[in-house]
C-alpha cells in the first residue's frame, strides 16, 4: 500500500472520533432531558421495564448471575448472625442474594417492584419452604404484594422482627428523593434488628455535570448527583458522609463503609444497625 494511501486511512479513522464524541453528548443531553421532564410515574415504569427485560436478573435462564460478590461475601460474614436467622430482601430483582442466603442456611423475606422479576423469582423459588417473595417497593413498606395471582399477601406488622436485612445490589440509588431514602431506611430500622447491608452508586465521573445539564436542573430543581441511563434508569450518586446522615435520620448507625474502587470491591456498600444496638 502506497505511503499517502496509508496516511489517508488513518486520518480518516482518526477523524471518526467524532461519532464517539456525539454519542457522548446525546447521551449526556438526553438524560439532562429525560431528569428534567419525565415525571416520576415514568421513571419509576422505565426501571421496572429495564430490569424486567434484562434476562441476567431472570433466574433459571443461562444468563442468570448468581452468587455473591466479595465484599458482599465479607460483610455477610463479618456482621451478620448465624443462620438460621430471618432475613429481608428489598429490591430482590431475580434472586441473585436471595437465592445465596439461603444456601448458607438463612430464612429470607424478599421484594421485588418489577412484576415479571417477583413472578419469576415466586415461580422459580416455589418448591423452596425457607423463602417468602412478594412484589413491592420500598415506598410500599410493611405492605408486600402478592407476586403472582395465586399467591398471598403479607404485611411486615405481623411475625417476629428480622436479624438482618439487604437492600439489593444498588437498589437504594434508585431511590429519587432524600426523603424517601429516609423513609425506606426509617422502615428497615423499624423491622430488623440487626445489621442492615446497603450498596450504592457513587461514579465520580456523573458528580460535575456541565453546564447545560447544570442550567436545566437548577431551573427544575433536580439534584446535580443525579443521572440517568438508558440501560440502569434513574440512579442517584451518594456519598458516604450523605448516607451516613440519611442513616443517623433514620435511627440507624454506621458501623462499616467501604467507598470501593478496587477489584475486589467495585461497589460502595455500608452496613446500619439500629441506634440502641449500636452498644
Amino acid at each position: 500500500m502506497p505511503a499517502w494511501l496509508a496516511e489517508c486511512l488513518a486520518r480518516l479513522i482518526l477523524a471518526s472520533r467524532f461519532i464517539d464524541k456525539s454519542y457522548s453528548n446525546i447521551e449526556r443531553a438526553r438524560s439532562a432531558l429525560i431528569l428534567a421532564f419525565a415525571p416520576e410515574v415514568v421513571l419509576t415504569c422505565f426501571n421496572d421495564l429495564a430490569y424486567g427485560r434484562d434476562v441476567s436478573y431472570h433466574p433459571g435462564t443461562p444468563a442468570f448471575r448468581r452468587g455473591l460478590f466479595a465484599w458482599e461475601e465479607r460483610a455477610i460474614a463479618t456482621y451478620f448472625p448465624q443462620p438460621p436467622a430471618r432475613v429481608l430482601i428489598g429490591g430482590a430483582g431475580g434472586g441473585r442474594e436471595v437465592l445465596s442466603l439461603v444456601e448458607k442456611g438463612y430464612e429470607v423475606t424478599a421484594f421485588e417492584p418489577s412484576s415479571p422479576l417477583a413472578a419469576a423469582m415466586s415461580c422459580h423459588f416455589a418448591e423452596r419452604s425457607n423463602i417468602k417473595v412478594y412484589r413491592a417497593r420500598y415506598e410500599d413498606m410493611p405492605h408486600l404484594f402478592p407476586a403472582r395471582p395465586d399467591a398471598p399477601s403479607t404485611t411486615l406488622e405481623t411475625g417476629p422482627h428480622f436479624r438482618a436485612a439487604v437492600l439489593g445490589w444498588g437498589s437504594y440509588s434508585h431511590l429519587r428523593t432524600e426523603a424517601q431514602r429516609i423513609r425506606t431506611l426509617s422502615s428497615f430500622a423499624r423491622y430488623v434488628r440487626g445489621p442492615i447491608l446497603v450498596s450504592f452508586s457513587n461514579h465520580e465521573k456523573q458528580t460535575h455535570p456541565g453546564r447545560f445539564r447544570s442550567l436545566v436542573r437548577k431551573l427544575l430543581k433536580r439534584g446535580s448527583n443525579d443521572f440517568f441511563s438508558v440501560y440502569s434508569g434513574f440512579s442517584h450518586n451518594a456519598s458516604g458522609a450523605e448516607l451516613e446522615a440519611e442513616a443517623n435520620q433514620s435511627g440507624l448507625k454506621m458501623v462499616h463503609l467501604d467507598m470501593g474502587g478496587r477489584a475486589d470491591v467495585f461497589s460502595p456498600h455500608a452496613v446500619l444497625i439500629p441506634l440502641d444496638l449500636a452498644g
